[in-house]
């Protein structure tokens, strides 16, 4: 079910990957495409972005990439977790162009590895 949600959001999306400067934003670091911030969201929108659009974000890749059909499926990367993640990698000068949600899906699916 979020895959398909994931392919909506990216096929009502233009060619231009500067969405940051336009117009207001709506909860996350890019604005709302097909109900999520999250779709294409990357590292350069969320270096600009303010401490409370990157948790919108966090919460809308979790909510996209966790599954909708079963009431009691959790993600195995906190939302906290997620965070550090980004501001990690995104850190790096070169990790403009990086999406979010890859990085979310390889951080969770290493996370059972985690030493504790």
């Amino acid at each position: 079910m979020w895959f398909a949600v994931l392919c909506a959001a990216l096929a009502g999306c233009g060619g231009d990957s500067n969405h940051a400067s336009r117009g207001p934003r709506t909860g996350g670091v890019r604005p709302d495409v097909a109900g999520t911030t999250a779709a294409l969201a990357n590292c350069g929108e969320w270096k600009r972005a303010t401490p409370r659009q990157r948790r919108r974000t966090v919460e809308d890749l979790r909510g996209q990439l966790t599954s909708q059909e079963d009431t009691k499926a959790r993600s195995v990367l906190s939302d906290e977790r997620a965070y550090e993640v980004f501001q990690h990698a995104c850190r790096q000068s070169y990790a403009d162009q990086l999406r979010l949600y890859k990085l979310y899906v390889r951080a969770a699916a290493f996370e059972s590895l985690r030493d504790r």
